[in-house]
């Protein structure tokens, strides 16, 4: 049978889909993986097993249905894994973007001299741009303010290197001896899947040691952490040859993409002002800005969303800490069965009587970045119901999705009338409707809500037939639009505000 395979390497769930030539799923499989959290804070996976998990996914479907035209993959971004470039051996347990170990490490580097000096240039610099505002679109002020805001995050793979050179003899010594490889998920599975050391634009930019301008490793990030770039993988574009399968003869990888840049992709192609929101166990909340970065401020994230030959695109990036986890809270403590009938009782209720649900229960993510806000659940009376509070709930979860969507739309400086909703939690009905009454703005669902692997798709079809970024798109099929019936969630952000100012008080 003629199909693409797509491997969509999440964190605790790998999975393996095979597309037709339409882009229909014809064959899914998946399995999880075990997470390894050997002290607080730290969540890592065995790089062994992980592969041998993807290696059976791929013999399932291949000894189904055939060899492939083409694989492509898309996978969670900035999780680090480093082996030995001689035996292919990892040196040490997969450190996920989920850790939180190097969190001290990162906030004594984001103190270094040269980022300081960076930070003083680049406010100065914002500050002439704000007077003459032909200058705000320039590339040399959007980098000097993007250095200005720059800091490391405990979640970054430089933070992880560093901490592994710092604790690992094992590690250290093979760098030390030209041994090492660092690569993010994309790039292990690659070296055992074709012996290649590479990967691509969008998952190099998510590490923190990548020059978006220039488009290359940073050398000045790397003088400042002090990292060898021996260990670094070559960077290719999102549509190249990443090698052949060396147990699947003529088969190519044709495509690699990170997860979040996959949805945007699949959602709106190359169009410079789409916007979707994935919403799974968070939401991720991604712009198109275009070929001209735009500074990540205030908790936003920019990256590439695309890179192929000469053409270039960026996206500015938000992030909800919780969505799908609410839901599953909701159901673990018996407010509700399973996540269908949440979605029922918060679009049949017709108010939440006055109940305001802040659903921090994983800390703050955009713009605040505190992982020390806890939710809190306002208005309680004799009155309320589990119905009431459910609802409250979702309307929470949209409040703070609709808070991010507003303040990336305010950043990018491009209006969005429409957001694509994809990852499981959009199955809930209530939560896209709330969305679209908070922003303003229409929500629409596409039929596949598995928008990393869609979007992994149409580029590794795109590779292996050889079309430009703009052909290898093909729209999303909708299955449900949501008109915005507009609604303030002012009572909501005083409710957070609260929450802000209890974390600093207990």
């Amino acid at each position: 049978m003629s199909y693409y395979l797509i491997l969509d390497l999440g964190t605790t769930t790998i999975k393996a889909f095979a597309f037709n030539d339409n882009g229909e799923i014809i064959k899914e499989r998946k399995r999880t993986v075990k997470i390894i959290s050997p002290e607080p804070g730290w969540v890592e996976e065995d790089p062994v097993k992980y592969w041998e998990v993807t290696r059976s996914l791929i013999d399932d479907i291949v000894n189904e249905l055939g060899n492939p035209i083409a694989v492509g993959i898309t996978n969670q971004r900035t999780t680090t894994v480093m082996w030995d470039k001689t035996t292919g051996e990892p040196l040490y347990n997969m450190i996920t973007w989920q850790d939180t170990r190097a969190g001290e490490l990162a906030e004594t580097y984001s103190k270094k001299s040269l980022l300081k000096i960076a930070r003083v240039m680049g406010k100065f610099v914002g500050g002439v741009a704000k007077i003459i505002p032909s200058l705000r679109r320039r590339k040399s002020i959007i980098r000097a303010l993007t250095l200005a805001y720059f800091k490391f995050g405990a979640n970054q793979s430089i933070m992880h290197i560093r901490w592994l050179l710092d604790n690992n003899e094992d590690v250290k010594r093979a760098v030390r001896e030209n041994r090492a490889a660092f690569g993010t998920v994309d790039s292990w599975i690659i070296w055992n899947l074709s012996k290649q050391h590479v990967t691509d634009y969008t998952n190099a930019s998510a590490t923190g040691l990548f020059d978006p301008f220039k488009l290359e490793w940073s050398d000045t990030l790397m003088k400042i952490v002090n990292i060898s770039k021996s260990i670094l993988p070559k960077i290719k574009d999102c549509m190249s040859d990443f090698g052949e399968i060396t147990f699947l003869k003529d088969v190519h990888i044709t495509a690699v993409i990170a997860d979040q840049q996959a949805s945007l992709f699949s959602a709106g192609g190359i169009n410079i002002g789409a916007m979707k929101i994935t919403n799974g166990t968070g939401s991720f909340i991604d712009i198109n800005v275009g070929s001209t970065p735009v500074p990540g401020i205030l908790g936003t994230y920019p990256m590439i969303a695309l890179k192929w030959k000469n053409e270039v695109y960026y996206l500015l990036e938000g992030i909800v800490q919780a969505t799908g986890s609410v839901i599953d809270w909701l159901v673990d403590v018996g407010l509700a069965k399973n996540p269908e009938e949440v979605s029922e009782i918060a679009s049949t209720t017709s108010d939440s009587a006055g109940v305001i649900f802040v659903p921090t229960i994983c800390g703050l993510g955009t713009p605040f970045w505190n992982a020390k806000v806890r939710g809190i659940i306002y208005g309680i009376t004799r009155a309320t119901t589990k119905n009431h509070l459910i609802r409250a709930a979702i309307e929470g979860i949209a409040s703070r999705c609709a808070e991010v969507i507003l303040l990336v739309e305010e950043i990018a400086g491009i209006k969005v009338d429409k957001i694509i909703a994809d990852g499981n939690a959009s199955r809930c009905d209530a939560l896209l409707q709330f969305l679209a009454n908070f922003t303003g703005k229409k929500i629409i669902r596409p039929r596949n809500l598995e928008g990393t692997a869609r979007g992994a798709f149409l580029l590794a079809r795109g590779g292996a037939k050889g079309l430009s970024l703009k052909d290898a798109w093909i729209p999303p099929t909708i299955e449900k639009q949501f008109d915005p019936v507009p609604s303030d969630f002012g009572q909501w952000k005083k409710v957070l505000t609260t929450a802000l100012s209890l974390s600093e008080m207990l």
